[in-house]
């Protein structure tokens, strides 16, 4: 929204020598183009005492001039005119708002003019906090051609304010749409106001793409943390994807508390991925998370036992993979390819997902296509990875958890 200031430049055009603005409607030009000397006067006098800071001298000069009879609709215009720019100077927003409908109601500025006007008026409206009104202006605005789409968000707002954040929320996403087909990015502010009016309205569909398109633009920690807080608190988040969650929220920085780091390399160690226990609590040592306070003993144990197991599973690979070339279905391949990916080894872990999907028989395929992506984003084979997550289907998780490492992977870029 501008500022008081800004919207002063806007109005400070209305001021100008008492000759009528080039361009007017009709009824200035069958007009004398001057005031009389009886309005002009007093109306030069009031300027004066502006330039001065002296409003209430101003104001009594205007209400001389306007107490003129049979006034044109020239001399109406340059007494509001300035009116309109004394009231703004002194902040009061109700009697601006006043003064400048009357200017528009003289018909003398030409319709790009009355158009800034009329933008000026919502901008002064949400200043005074009369909401409604800034909505009203905002349709008017439009409704007579307007085209700059700034006002919008100030409309958007007014709705929020109204709390009627539905109205926000569907003016937001317009805003979205426009600057989509105009082929600018969203300003910040109008994704925020569109996922907080999705939260309010509690439409958790909305507030999920909302956050979506924020982390899209502006992938800023707090709104990736938001956003996979909405996947795992969605009906029907399979436990079991608790991980995949956790291996996210490390890729995108926001695995951050010791409890976090802990609870998800236990989770890797309890589904037999020492490797992946051990990576994890490097990570947290590494950036300083670990290591530190009353749980530091326990934190170093637990190191420790996944250094152990790690070590110990690195050497069961050859076996592993003899056992899945040997099995009827994909779970050894799959179950192989989680290890290899574990320890780093991506290229391994892709063909071990692969022939694991190939071979079939598998109770979560979805969630075999996920770890197949995943393994191709960290081995840099982009159009591999978008392939494999995009087929990534269910309503359990994997299939949101998929979109948004397709998001992290196309922001890595």
């Amino acid at each position: 929204m501008r500022s008081a200031l800004m919207v002063f430049a806007l109005l400070g055009a209305l001021v100008a020598p008492l000759v009528a603005p080039a361009g007017g409607r009709a009824a200035a030009a069958e007009e004398n183009l001057t005031a009389r000397e009886q309005v002009g006067k007093p109306v030069q006098a009031a300027e004066q005492f502006l330039k001065q800071k002296k409003y209430e001298e101003a104001l009594a000069k205007l209400r001389q001039a306007d107490a003129v009879p049979d006034k044109t609709s020239y001399e109406r215009y340059v007494i509001e005119a300035t009116r309109a720019v004394v009231t703004l100077d002194m902040g009061d927003y109700p009697a601006t708002i006043k003064a400048l409908e009357a200017v528009l109601a003289t018909g003398i500025l030409p319709s790009t003019e009355a158009l800034k006007r009329i933008e000026t008026l919502a901008q002064l409206s949400y200043q005074a906090k009369t909401y409604a009104s800034v909505i009203a202006y905002g349709e008017r605005y439009y409704r007579e051609g307007g085209a700059d789409p700034g006002l919008r968000l100030l409309m958007a707002q007014a709705y929020y304010l109204q709390n009627d954040f539905a109205d926000a929320a569907k003016t937001s996403r317009g805003i979205v749409q426009q600057d989509a087909r105009a082929g600018r990015a969203t300003g910040e502010p109008v994704l925020r106001l569109l996922v907080n009016s999705e939260y309010k309205r509690k439409n958790d569909a909305g507030y999920r793409d909302a956050l979506t398109l924020l982390v899209a633009s502006y992938p800023k920690k707090e709104y990736w943390r938001d956003l996979l807080a909405t996947v795992q608190q969605q009906p029907g988040f399979a436990d079991r994807l608790a991980l995949d969650l956790d291996r996210l929220m490390a890729a995108t920085g926001t695995l951050e508390t010791p409890d976090q780091y802990m609870e998800a390399a236990q989770l890797a160690l309890q589904q037999g991925l020492p490797g992946e226990a051990k990576a994890l609590l490097d990570r947290g040592y590494a950036a300083g998370v670990l290591g530190k306070g009353a749980a530091a003993a326990r934190q170093q144990r637990l190191a420790a036992m996944a250094n152990r197991q790690a070590a110990d599973g690195l050497k069961t690979l050859p076996q592993l993979g003899r056992e899945a070339d040997a099995a009827r279905d994909g779970l050894a391949w799959v179950t192989l390819g989680e290890a290899y990916a574990s320890y780093g080894q991506y290229d391994n872990a892709i063909a071990a997902f692969q022939k694991g999907l190939q071979r079939g028989g598998l109770k979560h395929p979805d969630d075999a296509r996920l770890h197949l992506g995943i393994a191709c984003l960290d081995a840099g084979r982009k159009d591999k990875a978008e392939a494999a997550l995009g087929a990534v289907a269910g309503r359990d998780g994997a299939r949101e958890l998929a979109q948004l490492w397709l998001l992290a992977g196309r922001l890595r870029e």
